[in-house]
């Protein structure tokens, strides 16, 4: 298969963040960029959820208090371990565990 360049700009501080990750579980900036263009073919839409992530928004979203969103994250962890420990989900650290 004939392989051609994507040049674009990122912040410098983003590119070296994101190295590290991928360098840890095994992955180049290229390799990730394929992975994540082939996700967007085939799922014909982003690969991941685009969404605000920061704690304000879930307030204001669901109108829960802070005691209460502690309470929720308390409650996801626990059930995240549950289902972990009875098999139901795995973790991927890397690429060879996404051959298992």
């Amino acid at each position: 298969m004939a392989t051609v360049q994507l040049r674009t700009r990122i912040d410098s501080d983003l590119k070296r963040r994101s190295a590290a990750v991928l360098k840890s579980i095994g992955l180049d900036e290229g390799a990730f960029v394929s992975m994540a263009l082939t996700q967007l073919v085939n799922r014909r839409g982003l690969p991941f959820a685009v969404t605000e992530a920061d704690e304000d928004y879930f307030a204001t979203e669901y109108d829960l208090s802070r005691a209460e969103m502690v309470r929720a994250g308390a409650r996801m962890r626990r059930e995240t371990s549950k289902s972990r420990a009875a098999g139901e989900l795995r973790e991927i650290k890397g690429v060879a565990d996404l051959a298992k």
